[in-house]
């Protein structure tokens, strides 16, 4: 559901209506084909007084020079509608716009008024357009798709698949080659297919080539897509041949049965498709994340600044992050088998990524983070609420004499206990002293709550789940033996390790068995893989060396990471920490 609607049906209703009752950044995309206004007759006037929501009496000084303009309940209407799904659209989501010359300015100028940034203006030239019978104007052969972000100039996280962009083959294109750049004159004929036609027609249906073009560069599987002029429902079907969900809306209960049938007629044809095809379009096609085959690489890291904490883990990389992308060569997929908090993943997440860890409620968290980010928003805010409420209850001083205060921390804890789940896990690391993942000789976590600090605002979690969640969705998390992680690993691929220190308290995970473990990396060098280890180092003036076989790796670095988290927490000496980063290949820069 979302809000009153069910998900991956059409319904019927007033789009303007129905918009309003969709919560704020709910969608992940939305394409729109309005009305063009190709019916209105030349008999109205431009109202000078006509209010226009949120612009007040400015727009008399605006459009004085548009008084004879005969579109003030077009515009309204269009400045209404695009004003929800600003609203609607996530941030790291697209908006698709269809239009012609009568109606396509419009939209344009009401899109810069409602600061929603056009990424670009994309001409759709139909070759097999209806020609011009009257021999007065040239034939209209193409019409014109906006894509827009609700981000704004300051905030563009919209989701593009660059790398798909360029990689898919158009036969039918002759302006598009594959490996070469996707530009924004798209040469798709306007003809359907006999199965786009068999439920019914719609007098401005679209072909489903086009749709799926849109999804490829800017949809990914599990996305929800928006269609709030459904027609006949192409948009629809789509999504749901992408492996989207979708929400549509039509004011004709004619064309919402139409949709209907149609959906009802892929979704069977879908079913009867070998496995081979899965995820294939017409011409577009996407692997699964967990593919064997190398996505369109090489692939270079990412750089940032800074690394948003995303989740809480001891022996983060997110000091190191950066340094150590900087290092890394080009590859085609990355491996990650030691996940942890995975710092370094935001910098690396590229299609076909694949991240694990032997410890299920943290792949539950991180899938659920991908897959489901405002549960875990919305569940974070409802128990810091309660932690906070309490603290302010209880004052400073007594919950730092008192035992086991907050109460709803250790409530937590000791439910997590008996039953792990990741929603309770992303609490106890964001709240627990100093984010130290602290398990007993039974396994049971048993790190305390930091008094001196209350866990990130759910706001600002909010904003750090929103700037990983275009990255996440690159990547298959599995629970399983790092071994079996690294095994799809081929040639010019890129393995990251970061294994559990000597010394550490994750003992969620076995001492490692070097033997084993160095086994592994020889085999990767043997299939030309690379690899970069984060391993032993030293703290203060303890030598925690493992002497890693040098006949593995081709050079050994030192990064400093810092005081000692650990010690500092047990009241220890603040001790400098050193982490050794072995490389079989040349660092780069």
């Amino acid at each position: 559901m979302m809000g009153p609607f069910a998900l991956d049906t059409v319904h019927h209703g007033d789009c303007l209506a129905a918009l309003q009752q969709l919560p704020d950044r709910s969608v992940d995309l939305a394409i729109a084909d309005p009305p063009y206004n190709l019916s209105k007759g030349g008999q109205w006037k431009w109202d000078p007084a006509a209010a226009l929501p949120g612009f007040g009496g400015a727009w008399s000084k605006v459009m004085e020079s548009w008084d004879n303009m005969p579109l003030v309940d077009y515009f309204r209407f269009t400045l209404a509608w695009l004003g929800e799904l600003k609203r609607v659209v996530r941030p790291t989501g697209s908006l698709w716009i269809h239009g012609a010359y009568h109606n396509i300015g419009l939209i344009n100028f009401a899109l810069q008024l409602l600061e929603v940034e056009i990424i670009n203006e994309v001409a759709w030239f139909k070759r097999n357009s209806f020609p011009n019978l009257s021999g007065r104007r040239l034939t209209a052969s193409h019409e014109t798709i906006l894509w827009a972000h609700t981000g704004g100039a300051g905030n563009r996280q919209y989701y593009f698949d660059y790398l798909q962009s360029k990689a898919m083959a158009c036969p039918e294109d002759g302006l598009k080659q594959a490996g070469k750049q996707l530009r924004t004159v798209w040469d798709i004929p306007n003809n359907k297919r006999r199965e786009e036609l068999q439920a019914g027609k719609h007098p401005t249906q679209k072909p489903e080539r086009l749709i799926e073009r849109m999804l490829a560069i800017s949809a990914k599987p599990g996305d929800l897509l928006l269609s709030p002029f459904a027609g006949a429902g192409t948009d629809c079907v789509a999504a749901q041949r992408f492996g989207l969900h979708f929400l549509g809306f039509d004011t004709d209960a004619a064309y919402v049965d139409l949709c209907r049938r149609r959906l009802a007629a892929s979704a069977d044809r879908l079913a009867d498709l070998p496995a081979k095809k899965t995820g294939e379009t017409n011409g577009v096609a996407r692997p699964p994340a967990s593919s064997t085959s190398s996505p369109a690489g090489p692939f270079r890291a990412r750089q940032a600044k800074s690394i948003p904490s995303l989740i809480k883990w001891t022996g983060g990389k997110r000091s190191q992050a950066s340094r150590i992308a900087a290092l890394l060569p080009p590859f085609g997929r990355y491996f990650e088998p030691f996940l942890g908090g995975g710092a370094l993943l935001y910098l690396t997440a590229t299609p076909g990524a694949v991240a694990g860890d032997a410890y299920p409620p943290l792949i539950d968290l991180w899938k659920l983070l991908r897959d489901e980010p405002q549960k875990v928003v919305a569940a974070y805010r409802r128990d810091w609420k309660k932690l906070t409420a309490e603290l302010d209850r209880l004052g400073p001083q007594a919950a730092a004499k008192g035992e086991r205060l907050p109460a709803h921390y250790y409530a937590v804890r000791d439910r997590f206990n008996r039953r792990p789940n990741p929603l309770d896990l992303n609490l106890l690391l964001r709240t627990c002293v100093n984010g130290i993942v602290r398990f007993n000789d039974q396994g049971e976590f048993n790190n305390s709550f930091h008094l001196s600090r209350r866990g990130m605002e759910p706001d600002r979690f909010a904003k750090v789940v929103e700037a990983w969640r275009p990255l996440l969705g690159q990547v298959d998390f599995v629970c399983q033996d790092y071994a079996d992680t690294v095994a799809a690993a081929g040639a010019g691929d890129l393995v990251y390790f970061d294994p559990p220190y000597a010394g550490n308290r994750q003992r969620y995970t076995a001492d490692l068995d070097l033997d084993r473990f160095f086994g592994v990396l020889a085999d990767l060098n043997q299939r030309g893989v690379h690899w970069a280890l984060s391993f032993d180092g030293s703290r203060g003036d303890k030598d925690l060396t493992h002497a890693v076989p040098p006949e593995l790796y081709r050079q050994q670095l030192r990064l400093d990471t810092g005081a000692s988290a650990v010690n500092k927490v047990l009241n220890g000496p603040l001790e400098r920490v050193e982490e050794s980063l072995y490389l079989n290949f040349e660092a780069q820069g």
